[in-house]
């Protein structure tokens, strides 16, 4: 195997262990369980439905549908009415009377072949054999028995009589219009004319025949101008259409007809193979877009939710929960009643407000639509709680941008359920008449709101704990004193306790000024010495009125003994299921920085050339967060600060610019993302607070200044030389 096999091998299976194969997971699992919900709850009702039954359930229109057997039935009619288009045909006149020529010839010869013949006279009867011999002589006209037999017992002044009236008659018909399909008109018309002088017996089986024969229409129809109008009739017929809710069947009325059957088929709501594959086509675009853009929005405007893996299952979930709940609220027949702010509450109260504005429009975008599918439901109702979800949704998640406590949050959820009920009513207002339906949808939208925000209030703690997160209830709680680890780090490592309160302290005040997270900045500081508890007296602020125990051991032992308190906070934080963004904080409030201390001590024992530096650096890596970064300042600012004697203000800014500047150049906030205000901020907070801590106290007078008043009082004076100054004893120990 070459080097470059063993590269892609090496590549592949670095890949299959990354987060990003974890994320891509997640994001395919959430698509697929997501759309497989919706695609559920757009799925019909099938009916067993035929022609001729009566309804047994009233059937309304899953969306527009065109009644296809009617609309044909109407463009029909309409085809149908319009007239025919004509065109003159030119050179008919002369035709018809070049045929009436032709005719009247071969009528003639009948006539002498019957002149021929014994007996011959006007009322002779012929025989078939004479009559079929007739017939034989004709070749442009085709004349029965009946009509030879009239034909050849007309006397040749009657036979040219006739054909002298009709050349006449037809050349005069034929000038004017004679149209397809009139020639029967055409053809009485001239029968009418020529009956005056004609015998009834000729005009019947000699006329008429030939003008039969020889009429044709001068005026033909323009069929493809005819076809050009009947098609524009068909087109300006609007089809029938059954609007989105509109009955198709109603339960128990007539009969159910072919065009209802066809208009159910089509919906995919018979018990047929006719599957309406449109409605899962939409629902699966608008599923698919909808979580794409949140992705895509995630990631340019919150990047640490979208790369973390357990925040995206989060979200998922909650969709996939709210999802659920909705479609809980069209089973029963209440969609406006949908926990649509559910999203928008729980995860602003749980990751923040920013993937809960974007997961919340989503969230309405999808539910909106697969709400409004079915049963009486319309797009003006997907329209109406699509603008009342977002709405209302934007309102209470910035609502708890600062602010996500549980008072808070019920607070949210009450103005989140006036805004969507506010907003169903405005838009309400402006599309329809029906006030009576107008605020029943507002006012169960309004309860959707109030039931969205109970959901919220009982679900969160659950996922708080699933997810381990960091949410302001969970940080206040974890803050306080009668928490375990609290509560041992005041009995067992009080310096260390009184240390954390400070620092918890400025890293609040700090997280506040540069707009990070002041709770978690806050139970950063209360709990990133916790690993002090393994070996509390190993520390100075721990050690009363005694030596450094540290400094009877060899500065390596000594340096280890110091950074184990970083491993040693990570196992007690994992015992105790602290949030993975506490355990991070604790992890690197020191970063990979140096124990000077030990260090300068151990190059002055043996050499710089024979110690290695990095046996005295913390096995850690410089802070990746905001809060981490700040807590690891306020640590090495309030430690340093504390050596300064009487200082100003200014002084102390100054001092702590200082400091800042060696974790820079340490490159201890190169994965920090704090801008050079944020550090400026940093300073004057801590100077504030610290200032306020390491104030200069009033000096006390000693006992022999108070003489004259323990003479005035020698009673009290009495009672304080037996006992003790317990006076003086605790304002020596505060000082």
């Amino acid at each position: 195997m070459n080097n470059k096999q063993e590269n892609r091998i090496a590549l592949l299976k670095s890949f299959l262990k990354s987060d990003t194969l974890k994320r891509i997971v997640v994001n395919i699992l959430g698509i697929i369980i997501i759309l497989l919900m919706v695609l559920a709850a757009v799925t019909p009702i099938r009916y067993n439905l035929r022609v001729g039954m009566v309804p047994t359930h009233t059937i309304s229109a899953s969306k527009d549908v065109i009644d296809e057997i009617s609309t044909e039935k109407n463009r029909k009619i309409a085809a149908e009415s319009v007239a025919p288009t004509y065109k003159l045909q030119d050179g008919v006149t002369e035709k018809v009377l070049n045929k009436l020529e032709l005719i009247k010839n071969e009528l003639f010869a009948v006539i002498q072949y019957a002149k021929t013949l014994e007996d011959y006279s006007f009322d002779r009867r012929y025989t078939k054999e004479e009559l079929d011999y007739a017939a034989d002589m004709l070749s442009e006209i085709t004349l029965r028995s009946f009509q030879l037999q009239s034909l050849m017992n007309t006397s040749e002044e009657d036979f040219n009589t006739l054909f002298s009236s009709l050349k006449d008659t037809i050349a005069n018909t034929m000038q004017g219009s004679v149209s397809e399909g009139q020639e029967n008109s055409a053809i009485n018309s001239i029968v009418s004319i020529i009956g005056y002088s004609t015998e009834i017996n000729v005009l019947q089986n000699v006329a008429m025949p030939v003008l039969r024969e020889v009429i044709m229409p001068n005026m033909v129809i323009d069929i493809e101008a005819t076809e050009f109008a009947r098609q524009a009739a068909r087109d300006a017929v609007d089809p029938v259409v059954y609007k989105q809710g509109q009955n198709i069947v109603v339960r128990g009325e007539g009969r159910i007809k072919e065009n209802q059957i066809k208009m159910l088929d089509s919906l995919g709501l018979l018990d047929t193979d006719t599957t309406d594959y449109k409605t899962y086509v939409g629902a699966t675009i608008i599923v698919l877009l909808s979580l794409l853009g949140l992705m895509l929005c995630l990631n340019s405007l919150d990047k640490n939710v979208f790369l973390n893996t357990k925040r995206l299952i989060l979200i998922y979930l909650v969709l996939s929960i709210g999802l659920l709940f909705s479609i809980l609220a069209k089973i029963i027949g209440y969609i406006y009643a949908a926990p649509l702010l559910f999203v928008s509450i729980i995860l602003s109260a749980s990751i923040g407000y920013k993937p809960a504005l974007l997961a919340s429009a989503v969230f309405s975008a999808i539910a909106s639509f697969m709400l409004a599918i079915g049963g009486h439901n319309t797009a003006a109702d997907a329209c109406f709680m699509l603008i009342s979800g977002i709405s209302s949704g934007s309102i209470s998640a910035l609502m708890l941008k600062d602010n996500s406590r549980r008072t808070h949050v019920l607070m949210a959820g009450f103005v989140g359920s006036a805004i969507s009920a506010l907003t169903l009513i405005a838009a309400g207002l402006m599309v329809s008449n029906d006030t009576s339906l107008i605020f029943s949808n507002a006012a169960w939208s309004s309860m959707g709101g109030i039931i969205s925000t109970l959901l919220s209030i009982g679900i969160q703690p659950m996922l708080e704990t699933l997810f381990n997160l960091p949410t302001q209830s969970r940080l206040i709680d974890l803050c306080n004193p009668k928490q375990p680890l609290m509560n041992r780090l005041l009995t067992e490592a009080p310096g260390t306790y009184h240390h954390s309160l400070i620092i918890a302290n400025l890293a609040e005040a700090c997280a506040e000024r540069v707009g990070a997270n002041p709770y978690l900045a806050r139970a950063g500081g209360y709990y990133h010495d916790i690993g002090k508890l393994k070996r509390p007296k190993y520390f100075k602020e721990n050690q009363i009125n005694q030596e450094n125990i540290l400094n009877e051991n060899e500065p390596q032992v000594a340096a280890a003994i110091i950074t184990a308190h970083i491993r040693d906070g990570l196992v007690y934080a994992k015992q105790h299921r602290l949030p993975v963004e506490l355990q991070n904080i604790i992890s690197e409030h020191h970063g990979n920085s140096l124990v000077m201390y030990f260090y300068s001590k151990a190059v002055l024992q043996e050499g710089k050339e024979n110690v290695n530096e990095d046996d005295y650096r913390y096995d850690s890596v410089p802070p990746r967060s905001v809060e981490g970064a700040i807590v690891m300042l306020c640590d090495t600012i309030e430690a340093a600060v504390r050596s300064l004697k009487h200082p100003s203000m200014e002084e102390i800014v100054e001092f702590i610019i200082k400091l800042i500047q060696q974790k820079i150049d340490d490159g201890q906030l190169r994965n920090a993302p704090l801008t050079i205000d944020d550090l400026h901020g940093v300073a004057e907070s801590c100077a504030k607070v610290l200032y306020g801590v390491f104030h200069e106290r009033v000096e006390y007078p000693s006992r022999n200044k108070h003489s004259k008043l323990q003479e005035k009082l020698p009673s009290k004076k009495k009672e304080i030389d037996e006992n003790g100054s317990s006076e003086s004893n605790i304002q020596g120990d505060a000082e």
